[in-house]
């Protein structure tokens, strides 16, 4: 089975769909190689103007056995299932189409969008759906949506989470020390620190985020700054007017490297965003051993279910008091520590490839046969 892949978000920012690309291609490429190469992959750039440097430099970065497109758009000559991992449009391909929704908040919140990016996200998404795409969900909160705004046959829709990279580890002994002079040296972060990861959107919920931490007890809040990772995004004039408060440390985008370390060092991870498809920074650090306080909304109670700390996002008083105990109780933080590991262990990018080339071989049966609807 020839399978095409859209990596067009792999030369763009390095946002959460672009990580989701990134870590799916990686790990079909690696179970394909232990399958011989089975299923063939191919690359295609389907919404980027990619140089043959760069395009060069991804390939070398894969097992041998993925190929790059022979043109920036598939045909059916070329593969026998064309899978779009964001909102791009699928275009004129006529085999099977597998294409991944990671929320739906452009259609349920679009005040949390610019109009670009909601267009772009709806036309990708409707075009799929009127040429019979199989459909991933990337939780069961994203599925509910889908059948909420869409009508699809049995079969179309599945849930297949994603995970943390495999990168996202708890670090111990010499590698924990290292991490936490990596932190120092780089950040001039000593000690307790708030660690959130994210673009800077309304949604991410940064502004009741910034006023709960700002209300801490001082002694409590005294040294332990909020730290800000991420930026980019749109619509930030809505996210916090005015200049960061002086306990608000804003680190920007930063090397995979630096996060793991930065996640690992944190003493609380909060992500407290009002709606998510998925929520990957809550898999990220429970990944790295570091408890997390996150939303009892979306998929966000979803994927932290017990082991993370679930807040109302909507209540400033509700995210300061989860803070303030994460903070003030070693016992709880390590309750949460260890919940958070076993939960993050649930995730693996090896079953969400598996699945995903189950459902491919599916879909490619389903159109043979002339069964679809």
């Amino acid at each position: 089975m020839r399978v095409g892949l859209d990596v067009s978000k792999l030369f763009g920012p390095r946002d959460g769909v672009a990580r989701y690309t990134a870590s799916l291609v990686e790990a079909i490429a690696e179970l394909a190689d232990e399958r011989g190469g089975t299923p063939s992959l191919y690359l295609y750039p389907l919404n980027a103007d990619v140089d043959a440097s760069s395009w060069n430099e991804l390939l070398a970065r894969l097992p041998g056995g993925v190929r790059g497109g022979p043109r920036r758009w598939p045909r059916r000559s070329d593969v026998d299932l064309f899978h779009v991992p964001s909102f791009t449009d699928p275009g004129s391909f006529d085999g099977p189409v597998v294409f991944t929704i990671h929320d739906l908040t452009f259609l349920s919140h679009p005040h949390f969008h610019v109009a670009k990016n909601l267009n772009h996200c709806l036309l990708g998404t409707l075009r799929a759906l009127a040429n019979g795409a199989t459909i991933l969900a990337v939780s069961h909160a994203t599925a509910k949506e889908v059948q909420r705004w869409f009508v699809l046959p049995r079969g179309r829709l599945h849930v297949v989470y994603e995970a943390a990279s495999t990168g996202f580890v708890a670090l111990r002994g010499g590698d924990f020390d290292e991490a936490r002079r990596r932190v120092a040296e780089r950040f001039g972060l000593y000690g307790t620190f708030v660690l959130t990861v994210g673009s800077f959107e309304p949604r991410k919920n940064l502004s009741r985020l910034i006023n709960a931490y700002g209300g801490l007890d001082p002694e409590l809040r005294s040294g332990a700054p909020l730290v800000l990772v991420g930026g980019g995004g749109w619509k930030r004039d809505e996210v916090f007017a005015g200049a960061w408060p002086d306990f608000v440390r804003d680190l920007g985008a930063v090397e995979e490297e630096d996060l793991v370390a930065l996640y690992n060092v944190a003493t609380v991870v909060a992500y407290v965003s009002l709606v998510e498809g998925f929520g990957l920074p809550v898999v990220e650090a429970m990944a790295c051993g570091t408890p997390v306080l996150t939303s009892n909304t979306s998929s966000l109670a979803e994927v932290g279910a017990s082991a993370a700390l679930c807040v109302d996002p909507h209540d400033v008083e509700a995210i300061r008091g989860g803070l303030a105990a994460l903070l003030a109780d070693r016992s709880l933080r390590r309750r949460y520590r260890q919940a958070g590991l076993a939960r993050a262990a649930e995730f693996s990018w090896r079953s969400t490839a598996e699945q995903a080339v189950d459902i491919y071989g599916e879909a490619v049966a389903t159109m043979s046969t002339g069964t679809r609807q």
